[in-house]
C-alpha cells in the first residue's frame, strides 16, 4: 500500500480539513444541546423523569461529537506545529476532577465504576492547563472505554513530581500507535487520542508511561498508565 507525500495536499488535510470538518460537526451538536434544553423546559419535571435515559443518550451523543471536534482541531494545531502557551502554575487536582467529570458524562456506563482519589494538599505544577485538560480527559475516557468493571484514577505527590494514575481492568492491552495517521485493522477508533496524549506529555518534558497487569496465571487484567509532571517550587 503507498501513501501521498507530505506535500501542500497532505498537509491541509492534516491541518485545516481537520479544522473545517470539526467546525462542520460543532454547530449541529451546539444546536442538538441546546435544543434538549429546550426540550427539557417544555416537558416539565415528571415528563423529563420518565425519559430520562432517551434524554441523557441524546445529550452523551452530542458531547461525544463535541469531543471528537476538540479531538480533530487540536489534531490540526498539533499537525500545523502548534506552539505550546506559557505554563502557569496550575493544582493538578481541579485538571483531573474535571477529566473525570468529562469521562463520566461521555463515555460513562452503569457497569463500569470510576473511583477518584485526590490528596488533601495542592498538587503543584506548571503546565498549559488547556492542552493538560484535553489529555487528562482523552486518558481517562480511553480507561472507561476499555474497562471491564472499575476505572481508578489517582493523583499522588512525590518528592520532585506529581503523579497521576489511571488504572482499569481490561482483559486485553493492544499497543496504541504514538504517531497519527497510522493504518488500523480497527475502524471504530480514528487512533488520533493517544498520540495526542504523547505530544503533550513530550512538550511538557513529562514522564508517560504504561504497564499491562497481570495474574499469578499470567492473564491480562488491566493497564496501568502514568502520567509524572514535574512539582512546582
Amino acid at each position: 500500500m503507498s501513501y501521498p507525500s507530505d506535500d501542500g495536499t497532505t498537509r491541509y488535510l492534516k491541518t485545516e480539513l481537520l479544522e473545517r470538518v470539526a467546525h462542520e460537526l460543532r454547530g449541529p451538536a451546539g444546536v442538538t444541546l441546546g435544543a434538549l434544553d429546550e426540550l427539557e423546559h417544555a416537558l416539565g419535571a415528571a415528563q423529563v423523569e420518565q425519559h430520562r435515559l432517551l434524554l441523557a443518550m441524546a445529550r452523551r451523543g452530542a458531547k461525544r461529537v463535541l469531543r471528537t471536534a476538540e479531538r480533530l482541531t487540536r489534531t490540526a494545531q498539533l499537525e500545523a506545529g502548534h506552539v505550546f502557551g506559557r505554563g502557569a502554575v496550575t493544582d493538578l487536582r481541579g485538571l483531573v476532577r474535571d477529566a473525570v467529570r468529562e469521562a463520566e458524562l461521555v463515555e460513562g456506563r452503569s457497569s463500569v465504576k470510576l473511583r477518584l482519589s485526590l490528596p488533601d494538599e495542592p498538587c503543584l505544577s506548571e503546565v498549559d492547563s488547556g492542552w493538560w485538560s484535553v489529555a487528562l480527559a482523552e486518558l481517562v475516557a480511553q480507561a472507561v472505554r476499555c474497562a471491564r468493571q472499575q476505572v481508578d484514577v489517582q493523583v499522588q505527590l512525590q518528592d520532585e513530581s506529581v503523579v497521576v494514575q489511571v488504572r482499569d481492568d481490561r482483559v486485553a492491552v493492544v499497543d496504541a500507535p504514538s504517531a497519527r495517521f497510522v493504518p488500523l485493522d480497527d475502524r471504530r477508533d480514528a487512533a488520533l487520542g493517544w498520540p495526542l496524549i504523547c505530544d503533550v506529555a513530550r512538550a511538557h518534558e513529562a514522564r508517560l508511561s504504561s504497564e499491562t497487569l497481570h495474574d499469578k496465571a499470567g492473564a491480562v487484567v488491566g493497564l496501568c498508565v502514568k502520567v509524572e509532571l514535574r512539582k512546582a517550587s
